[in-house]
């Protein structure tokens, strides 16, 4: 297909994740504000139809506008913090003070590299009338030359209107200036420090000749080549090795005794991790329970080997005794149940050699209960003996349940199949 007929194409049909001057429903808003035609830029393209601004919540039908030309504006634009500017400047000011100028470009790469970690906020893209909402606010406000309001700011101080230019509340800016002004203050007095050291020769950043990420880029390129990732698409190095060459019983996981926590979190510790890791915390209300352990929030939090406290609640596919089919939609349990229902169908998996993408979908929540001993703030452990007396009935479910889904599969294919012959037949019929 040439360029001109997919561009052809695209007039009765939207792109899937992107968008185009050339698409339907940019052809209908041109024609709805009767404009001559789109101007369109690249991140307007790179976004898809259905993007809203993260700053006023405008969708991009929201958002065009009639120029002076009576061309639509469909302008997005890259919103970033200028903390990289202020040091690579602060940096070069200090630099040439120096009676002998000692610094160099690795000097200047850690000037960089610590200008990422004072920015405020992720480089976003924003709406047309965002960007320039937050130049006016700056103005309105007289913040330093190098301020810029984040994404989240920005929406606090709009008054939005569909398909026109952005007011600005200026009480509300203010507000929003006099909180921000003291941090950015802060945050340009440690800019000065590192430019200061990176300027003095006093840094501390020594790159390696070949880094881990590059020889990772180079390695993805080199499966791609050599046909691995048509075997394994996420993780082509595993059909290339055997990941665990050293294999234990397959009924180690359960073996192993977890130790019991005598503690529990302080009500400090708790706040910081509601703060920082807060994401289940939050999203259950206070009398939720895990409806496999009966564990309640606060005894779920445990420690783990890469943080002091942490809560997980999870989903995953479970198999409903009631029905005798697997719930791929399963109420969530913690991550403690979850893991063991995990392992239970691993281990079923390797003890009869079939092939089941989901293993919890082995286990019932009520046979999970039945096996594990809780405890607060820790790891379960279990109850071998039931497990080994249960696991043949379980072994000749998973077999039942591979084998259904087997024929399945290839009920599907043999009707795909049939599809595709019936398509090729009036394919050829239209040739005649």
């Amino acid at each position: 297909m040439t360029e001109s007929e997919f561009i052809e194409s695209l007039k009765e049909r939207d792109l899937v994740g992107i968008d185009s001057e050339f698409t339907l429903s940019t052809q209908t808003l041109v024609q709805s504000f009767q404009a001559d035609g789109a101007h369109l830029n690249r991140w307007w393209v790179m976004t898809p139809v259905s993007w809203q601004c993260p700053c006023c919540k405008r969708t991009k039908g929201e958002i065009v506008r009639l120029n002076k030309n009576n061309y639509l504006t469909c302008q997005l634009h890259e919103h970033h913090d200028h903390m990289k500017d202020v040091v690579k400047d602060l940096f070069e000011s200090f630099s040439i003070k120096q009676n002998i100028i000692v610094a160099d470009e690795l000097s200047e790469k850690f000037a960089i590299k610590t200008a990422f970690s004072l920015s405020a906020y992720d480089n976003t893209v924003v709406c047309f009338d965002c960007n320039k909402a937050d130049s006016d606010a700056k103005k309105i406000v007289n913040a330093h030359k190098n301020f810029s309001f984040s994404p989240k700011q920005i929406s606090e101080f709009l008054i939005v209107t569909p398909n026109e230019e952005h007011k600005i509340d200026t009480h509300k800016v203010q507000n929003v200036w006099e909180e921000a002004k003291p941090i950015f203050e802060l945050r340009i007095q440690m800019a000065e420090n590192f430019a200061r050291i990176a300027a003095e020769k006093k840094d501390w950043y020594q790159p390696s000749d070949d880094t881990a990420r590059n020889i990772e880029r180079k390695a993805r390129w080199q499966f791609e080549n050599n046909g691995v990732t048509e075997i394994n698409k996420y993780e082509p190095e595993r059909v290339l090795y055997t990941p665990e060459p050293f294999k234990g019983k397959n009924s180690s996981w359960r073996e192993k005794i977890n130790s019991q926590t005598r503690i529990k979190p302080s009500s400090k510790q708790l706040d910081h991790l509601v703060s920082t890791r807060g994401k289940y915390w939050n999203r259950y209300d206070q009398n939720w329970r895990c409806p496999c352990c009966s564990r309640d929030k606060l005894s779920c939090v445990r420690p783990s080997k890469k943080n002091p406290w942490v809560l997980e609640i999870k989903s995953g596919s479970m198999f409903e005794l009631a029905t005798f089919e697997v719930n791929h939609n399963a109420e969530p349990i913690c991550a403690d149940c979850l893991d063991t229902a995990l392992n239970w169908g691993r281990e079923i998996i390797k003890e009869t050699g079939i092939e089941i993408p989901f293993p919890s979908s082995l286990v019932s929540i009520e046979e999970l209960r039945s096996i594990i001993i809780v405890r607060p703030h820790s790891k379960h452990n279990h109850l071998n003996d039931k497990i080994n007396a249960t696991m043949p009935y379980l072994m000749k479910r998973a077999k039942k349940i591979a084998a259904i889904e087997k024929a399945i599969r290839e009920a599907i294919l043999e009707e795909n199949r049939k599809q595709w012959a019936e398509l090729q037949r009036f394919g050829g019929e239209s040739n005649v």
